[in-house]
């Protein structure tokens, strides 16, 4: 879907409404409305900071180190689909011969 089938969408985070737009439909729009409020609660939970801003920075904090640990993971893996594909290549070659 391109960017400019987004459509609107009304979402509840932590009691606060917000209009956002997406192109990846509803149903992906409320996972993350769920995923973000559930974040939330589990940081105010575990935490004795005050007020959304610091409470939403701590989330942000959670999520960008989860991201950076799942990039990481990634890139291991990066290239590897080219080299098993070589790997086959010589195999074959050795094989046939």
């Amino acid at each position: 879907m391109q960017e400019n089938d987004s459509k609107q969408y009304q979402i509840n985070i932590s009691g606060n409404r917000f209009s956002i737009s997406s192109p990846y439909g509803e149903e992906h729009v409320r996972e993350v409305e769920k995923f973000l409020d559930q974040q939330i609660n589990e940081v105010s939970k575990q935490t004795e900071a005050f007020g959304p801003s610091n409470i939403a920075l701590l989330v942000a904090l959670n999520l960008a180190d989860r991201l950076l640990t799942l990039q990481k993971r990634v890139s291991k893996f990066d290239g590897i689909e080219d080299d098993l594909d070589t790997l086959c290549y010589k195999l074959d070659k050795v094989l046939a011969d």
